[in-house]
């Protein structure tokens, strides 16, 4: 049965109810198909696809795309110089562990040195807990904790996990237990000097 020559009695082509004896209507002018008159003013055109009185939709937008870096989509490997996506973390050229965000050769170089140091920074924390709670080496480990952390503090500080808080912990109880020893000493001093 066409939409032509439906019965009286048809349903609405938007929101499909029955047309009622005091429903104003409308028939779409290029197929046929019935609607209620609010219906077609809601819709803006015809329902039935594929006819040419079906309102024109907004265009889609493009997909998002991850933000470029300095308006590029695109950067230069620090390691070998290839042209890499701007999000890549490992060069697709030489495999080289990059940064999502672009940094110069001299920054890439730093960090890269500081990965390499990591293991003998953390061994460093490890072996300075030892000496820091061996009476006999508390003084060296204290002035030698002190001036190691001193000198390598920032790269320390950017190691992950807890190797900042061992090295202050080993520095804080070689110090402590350095003084206990210089007390104990002066102490046993004076208590002999007395005698």
């Amino acid at each position: 049965m066409s939409i032509a020559t439906r019965p009286a009695h048809a349903v609405c082509s938007i929101c499909l109810s029955p047309f009622g004896p005091d429903d104003a209507r409308t028939v779409c002018p290029a197929c046929g198909a019935p609607y209620h008159a609010d219906c077609w003013a809601d819709n803006g055109g015809c329902a039935v696809y594929g006819c040419r009185m079906v309102p024109t939709t907004e265009g889609l937008k493009p997909l998002e795309i991850p933000p470029a870096f300095w308006g590029r989509e695109d950067k230069n490997c620090p390691s070998c110089n290839a042209l890499i996506a701007a999000v890549a973390v490992r060069c697709r050229h030489c495999g080289a562990a990059i940064e999502a965000r672009p940094e110069a050769k001299q920054a890439y170089e730093r960090r890269l040195a500081r990965r390499g140091r990591a293991p003998q920074l953390r061994r460093g924390a490890v072996i300075l807990i030892i000496l820091s709670t061996i009476p006999i080496v508390a003084a060296f480990a204290a002035l030698a904790g002190w001036l190691f952390y001193g000198r390598n503090r920032d790269d320390i500080r950017k190691l992950p996990g807890s190797v900042d808080g061992l090295y202050r912990i080993a520095i804080g109880v070689a110090t402590a237990q350095s003084a206990i020893i210089v007390l104990a000493v002066v102490g046993f001093w004076i208590k002999s000097s007395l005698r």
